[in-house]
């Protein structure tokens, strides 16, 4: 049968919502085309409805960390095509493991289906989105294929990560240069700014790329968003340029009495009134932070330990209310749901946490941190069972055996430990103290459990 009609069947077959008999035929498709237009994300976005309208059976679950590890080891043995399979097997029940969608994204590159790779990064990158490494990887391909305005999107997102990295803010600069002459059909030149004949332009990517921005650029930008809002009073980009740069400079009351100003003049901007509950926020947080510090300065001080707590504790119900207006905006909104279930976790409201997270796992880029709180609530609840199944479905999303996995580890072994299981949770203290002695107290948890 042709590559197109088995295309056609597996769609047919989703509308039918034979999500098995349609994973079969998109595998038989890539086998036979692997850069073959969408199919490799029609497979997975299949894969992904199969599980949110059937669910994932136990035995999965249970067994999804070592298949991880199975995957991992054989897939390292294996060269690029092969590698692509045996990743989209592990897939076809974890299509959103974050890890297993980057190894096959690196394996589709390898093997030569560059804008299969791409998408496939992109595509782990939903799931997590500020994951270093495969913000780096999609840049790098999208550069050697020549899309260079492409690629500046995802280097842009890294180096916002990583302000610091003078080597990382010099490529984007240099990178939006050859951008901007290729754009502009400028010929080549020795020096960064012989390429720019736009003397602004020039200036415009140098300030960029400067790591130690002085006070007067600081200055300078703030008085120019000043001076265009005047033009543009009801402008909401402009009023969320200005605030922000208010916010980072430090000037927390200004920013604060300028978004009450324009929250009053736009009441029902959703946008204005979310930055205004951002800042309150972030006053409610600095004012938590002297209390505690003023705590700590003075130990014998009851009185300045009960202000310390008492604001914590209202910044905890600062952010419940917020965060439930904000969902009573936007109710679909599945990150507004696991602010809220964080937020309800960190007051200790374990039941409206797990309502909260349980549909906020419902979306792929938020399932790892949804798992995670759902087990620390259940485990709260000495609901140990639960806690267990949740870890569970963590390490498996998660993958990687990274400061992010070894928490996680962790958290599965407390939960054995609490439920008096000792020896499992020996064994999983035991894994992470084999890869990092130092995590946290692992050492005398192995040691405490061996004696």
């Amino acid at each position: 049968m042709a590559v197109e009609d088995l295309y056609t069947k597996a769609c047919d077959a989703v509308e039918r919502a034979n999500y098995d008999y349609a994973v079969e035929l998109f595998r038989e498709v890539l086998r036979h085309t692997p850069d073959y237009p969408n199919a490799r994300m029609a497979l997975r976005g299949t894969e992904r409805r199969r599980i949110q309208e059937k669910g994932r059976s136990v035995g999965a679950l249970l067994t999804g960390p070592l298949r991880a590890a199975v995957t991992a080891l054989k897939g390292a043995a294996a060269k690029a095509p092969k590698r692509i399979e045996i990743f989209e097997d592990y897939l076809e029940t974890n299509p959103n493991s974050f890890w297993a969608l980057s190894r096959v994204a690196a394996a589709a590159v390898k093997a030569g289906h560059k804008e299969e790779g791409v998408n496939l990064y992109r595509d782990a990158l939903k799931v997590k989105p500020t994951d270093k490494a495969a913000l780096r990887a999609v840049g790098d391909v999208l550069i050697d294929m020549g899309q260079h305005q492409e690629a500046l999107k995802y280097l842009n997102r890294l180096a916002g990560l990583d302000p610091k990295d003078r080597d990382l803010q010099r490529e984007v600069r240099d990178l939006s240069a050859t951008q901007h002459m290729v754009s502009h059909d400028m010929e080549s030149a020795e020096s960064f700014r012989d390429m720019i004949r736009d003397k602004t332009m020039a200036e415009q990517l140098e300030a960029k790329g400067r790591m130690a921005v002085t006070m007067d650029d600081l200055r300078r930008s703030i008085e120019e968003a000043e001076r265009e809002l005047a033009e543009h009073p009801t402008n909401v980009p402009r009023i969320l340029g200005l605030a922000q740069k208010y916010l980072d400079t430090g000037q927390l009351p200004k920013a604060q009495a300028f978004l009450r100003e324009k929250h009053k003049a736009l009441p029902d901007n959703y946008e204005v009134r979310e930055k205004l509950g951002d800042a309150q926020l972030l006053a409610h947080e600095a004012t938590v932070r002297a209390a505690q510090e003023a705590a700590r300065a003075n130990p014998a001080d009851e009185a300045a330990g009960q202000k310390a707590r008492d604001l914590q504790q209202r910044l905890r119900a600062f952010r419940i209310k917020e965060y439930n207006w904000r969902l009573s905006q936007h109710p679909t909104d599945r990150h507004i749901q696991l602010m809220l279930g964080r937020a309800y976790f960190d007051d200790g409201k374990y039941n409206e946490a797990i309502a909260a997270c349980q549909i906020a796992a419902q979306d792929a880029r938020f399932e790892l941190e949804s798992f995670k709180i759902l087990g620390q609530a259940f485990l709260h609840k000495k609901q140990f069972d639960l806690a267990l199944e949740q870890f569970g479905r963590a390490i498996a999303s998660h993958g990687e055996m990274d400061d992010e996995g070894k928490d996680l580890y962790y958290c599965q072994a407390e939960a054995l430990e609490a439920m008096g299981n000792r020896e499992e949770a020996l064994k999983v203290y035991k894994r992470i103290y084999s890869q990092d002695i130092n995590f946290r107290d692992v050492a005398a948890k192995v040691d405490a459990l061996s004696a």
